[in-house]
């Protein structure tokens, strides 16, 4: 076949398909219309839907890392360029899922932490004059950026302080979804900044920022979209 593709795909004549799933694009232009709105659909073997994912633009699409690690919960080695560092006994990684982008495709930074034994790091909500972890992607244009994803936090309380704390222990990991919305970008030089304050039950290192620096190459698209202002 011309595109190398050795699987059935739905002619959907007149959406009838895309009409009796609900996923109409009745936003969609002239020019457009008739197309759904974009999104993944998990299945199991008996063919029950497990987990469906949809965006409301037709531009924006998750990448098969993506759906293995976000979707089915299956941990997958990082294909992108990966910076690691120690700062305040705890070892940070920040890396991408795909060495590559595409225009409208959406991609994960994973930043992991191994937090030693007997050391904690915050998370939110904390007490005032204390530093939860963060991560940010310095801001590029048409680059969007979503939440960072956190794992769940365990309750924690110093003997003798009257506040509650949320904290990270072993090994954590954070997800950052990344849209390109750039045509023509060429390779980016993704900057992350990494910041967190790693404790002990009696005593409070200094709070500590790592800065990464994670290059992503486009990939050439065989028809590239004209882009909207």
């Amino acid at each position: 076949m011309k595109h190398g593709i050795t699987f059935p795909l739905l002619s959907d004549e007149g959406s009838a398909a895309i009409k009796s799933l609900g996923l109409l694009n009745e936003q969609a232009n002239e020019a457009v219309f008739g197309i759904p709105h974009p999104g993944t659909f998990v299945l199991n073997a008996d063919g029950t839907v497990r987990s469906k994912r949809f965006y409301p633009s037709y531009r924006e699409r998750d990448n098969a890392q993506g759906v293995l690690v976000d979707i089915l919960g299956i941990e997958t080695r990082p294909l992108g360029a990966q910076e690691a560092a120690v700062a305040g006994g705890v070892g940070v990684k920040a890396a991408f899922d795909s060495p590559i982008y595409a225009w409208g495709q959406r991609v994960w930074l994973t930043v992991e932490l191994d937090i030693p034994e007997g050391l904690h790091v915050y998370g939110e909500p904390i007490p005032e004059g204390y530093y939860p972890l963060s991560v940010e992607v310095e801001p590029i244009d048409r680059v969007v950026v979503g939440p960072s994803r956190f794992p769940t936090t365990t309750p924690f309380r110093v003997q003798g302080l009257a506040e509650d704390f949320e904290v990270f222990t072993g090994r954590t990991r954070v997800r950052v979804p990344v849209t390109f919305m750039l045509v023509d970008g060429g390779t980016l030089d993704i900057a992350v900044k990494v910041s967190f304050q790693a404790c002990s039950d009696t005593e409070c290192l200094m709070p500590e920022s790592l800065r990464f620096v994670l290059p992503m190459a486009e990939e050439p698209l065989i028809e590239r979209p004209t882009p909207r202002a």
